[in-house]
C-alpha cells in the first residue's frame, strides 16, 4: 500500500468514516502493521484540537422545571363510580382495583410523567441527531497535512473548521468550492476571510455524494470575480459518509 493511501486510510479510521472492505483492511493493519498503528496515533493527535471544539450541551433548565411541575401538580378529581350492586361473593383483585379511586389517580399521574419524559427524550434525540454530521471531508494541504474539516448536516447546514496554522494572505480570502458534477465546473459554497469556524451555503449544491470533491483556493478579499477559482488551490479533499 502506498504511503498516501495508508495515510488517508488512517485519517478516515480516526474519524470513523470507514466502512465495508476498507474498514476490514484498516482493522487488519491495526493488528499486524506497526507503521499503520503509528499513522493512526499521529492522526488522533492532529484531530485532538478539533475534538475540543465540541462543547457539551446539558439539558435545559426549562425541561427539568416542566418535569417537576408535572410531578407536583395535583391530579384532576375523578368522579367516584356508582356503588356496585350487593354481592354475596368476595370481589376479585381486578374488581377491587376497578373501584379503587387511589389506584386510578396514581396510574394517571404515572402515565402523565411517562408521557412527558418520552416527549422530552424524543426531542433531545431529535436535536442530537440534527447536530451529527452526515458528510465529512478532511481537506489536506499540498504537504498532505490536515488544513480544515468540512462537515455537512441533515438540516442543510455546513461548517468549515480550520485545523493547525491555517493562514490567509493579507487583503485576500479563501473560497471553498465543490464539484457537483466531476466533469463540470466547481460551485462556490462560501468565502472565508478569517481562520475560524464558519458556516457555508449549500443552497446551490445538489444532493451530496460520498466521494464529492471539495477544494479551497486563494482569492481576492470579496471572493473570485469570475465565479471560478482564480488563485492557487491550497487544500482539497473528498467527502465521506459519517458513521
Amino acid at each position: 500500500m502506498r504511503r498516501d493511501d495508508a495515510d488517508r486510510l488512517a485519517a478516515e479510521h480516526v474519524l470513523g468514516l470507514l466502512e465495508g472492505e476498507e474498514r476490514g483492511v484498516a482493522d487488519r493493519l491495526l493488528a499486524s502493521d506497526s507503521e499503520f498503528r503509528a499513522l493512526v496515533e499521529v492522526w488522533r493527535q492532529r484531530f485532538s484540537a478539533w475534538d475540543e471544539t465540541a462543547a457539551e450541551i446539558p439539558p435545559g433548565e426549562s425541561l427539568w422545571q416542566r418535569i417537576e411541575s408535572s410531578v407536583n401538580a395535583a391530579p384532576a378529581a375523578v368522579p367516584a363510580p356508582a356503588a356496585p350492586a350487593p354481592r354475596t361473593a368476595t370481589p376479585g383483585l381486578l374488581e377491587s382495583l376497578w373501584v379503587n379511586l387511589s389506584f386510578w389517580r396514581t396510574f394517571g399521574l404515572v402515565g402523565a410523567v411517562a408521557t412527558l419524559l418520552l416527549a422530552a427524550g424524543m426531542g433531545f434525540f431529535a436535536v442530537k441527531a440534527s447536530r451529527q454530521p452526515v458528510m465529512i471531508a478532511v481537506l489536506l494541504t499540498d504537504a498532505n497535512q490536515p488544513g480544515a474539516v468540512l462537515s455537512t448536516y441533515s438540516d442543510g447546514r455546513a461548517e468549515l473548521v480550520p485545523l493547525g496554522d491555517m493562514t490567509i494572505p493579507h487583503n485576500h480570502s479563501v473560497q471553498v468550492w465543490t464539484f457537483p458534477d466531476p466533469a463540470g465546473p466547481p460551485v462556490s459554497v462560501g468565502v472565508v476571510q478569517a481562520a475560524r469556524t464558519v458556516r457555508l451555503k449549500l443552497d446551490n449544491v445538489p444532493q451530496l455524494r460520498s466521494d464529492q470533491l471539495f477544494a479551497v483556493s486563494i482569492e481576492p478579499l470579496s471572493g473570485s470575480p469570475t465565479g471560478l477559482p482564480t488563485g492557487p488551490v491550497v487544500m482539497k479533499g473528498t467527502a465521506s459518509t459519517a458513521l
